[in-house]
């Protein structure tokens, strides 16, 4: 398999899927606009397209390998909730058929810049929350770990 770059027609704002040569996907921002819902309106459904480009795992889940979050402006995570997995696997559903995200990628400081003036949009408040429920969740992991490992040593 070749490697490739997809970059979809999102107008303002940004949506690039990368695909590796070994066929692991890196999605760049997001921007599936609800308008593309709409069959009377001729902006281009990047999510049909998008979905169209991934692979399923064992689970039957579509998936990206990785999502990188440039910044959290509205037009760089917009659609997130309405097209993506959000919170843990085992609650992922095959009637929503959402896309699951096995790492999310993105530097805490753009999150830090919100402020009145700069306010998250609501997708840019899930990305936040859901990367705040995995790091708790790989820290409990690391916690169990390590008092397993404590266990055995005795």
């Amino acid at each position: 398999m070749s490697a490739s770059i997809t970059f979809f027609p999102v107008s303002n704002g940004d949506m690039t899927l990368i695909r590796l040569d070994n066929g692991q996907t890196i999605l760049v921002d997001l921007n599936i606009r609800g308008a593309a819902d709409d069959e009377d309106d001729d902006t281009p459904d990047v999510a049909t397209d998008l979905r169209d480009r991934l692979k399923r795992d064992a689970q039957e889940r579509l998936y990206v390998d990785a999502f990188l979050l440039s910044h959290p402006d509205q037009d760089h995570i917009t659609g997130l909730r309405n097209h993506f997995h959000l919170g843990p696997p085992d609650e992922w559903s095959k009637d929503d058929d959402k896309i699951f995200i096995r790492e999310m990628w993105s530097a805490p400081v753009v999150f830090r810049r919100a402020s009145a003036e700069n306010p998250l949009c609501e997708d840019a408040k899930a990305w936040a929350k859901e990367a705040r429920r995995r790091v708790k969740r790989f820290r409990e992991s690391a916690a169990d770990l390590n008092a397993i490992e404590s266990h055995l040593r005795v």
